[in-house]
């Protein structure tokens, strides 16, 4: 696209030239920061959202216990499920019942017997819709 320049002088379409990419930096520049304010307004706001169930794991002896406090979606779990890495636990240590409250402890007993090194310890919810979802993975050291 070739601009006419009104301008006959070298000076007079420079300064043209420099205000017309002025205005174009300043328009980007401005679209940049909406976007970048857009960004962080959807990131805090996703980040100070309830989480669907907040728990808290644990290790007492062989046992793990998993503590649940609160959550959007407490009233709705049925099953709370554990899963260790590289150990294949028993259904009938693997899933408990959750609370009748929503909230309190759920005890896996003996889960954890012989299990040495650092694993990951992945705490899945059933909830009362069929959904199976991931609520905690945390690293836990075994000794």
């Amino acid at each position: 696209m070739a601009l006419r320049y009104k301008k006959q002088s070298q000076k007079e379409k420079r300064l043209i030239m420099a205000s017309v990419l002025a205005i174009v930096s300043i328009i980007i520049v401005a679209a940049c920061a909406c976007a970048a304010l857009l960004g962080t307004g959807y990131v805090i706001d996703k980040s100070l959202e309830d989480q669907d169930v907040l728990l808290h794991v644990f290790v007492v002896g062989n046992d793990v216990i998993v503590t649940i406090y609160e959550g959007r979606r407490v009233d709705e779990l049925t099953m709370v499920s554990l899963e260790i890495e590289g150990v294949s636990l028993p259904k009938s240590v693997s899933m408990q019942p959750a609370p009748d409250c929503g909230t309190g402890e759920v005890h896996f007993t003996e889960a954890c017997a012989g299990v040495t090194g650092v694993r990951d310890i992945a705490v899945r919810g059933v909830f009362s819709d069929g959904r199976t979802q991931l609520l905690k993975l945390t690293t836990i050291k075994f000794t």
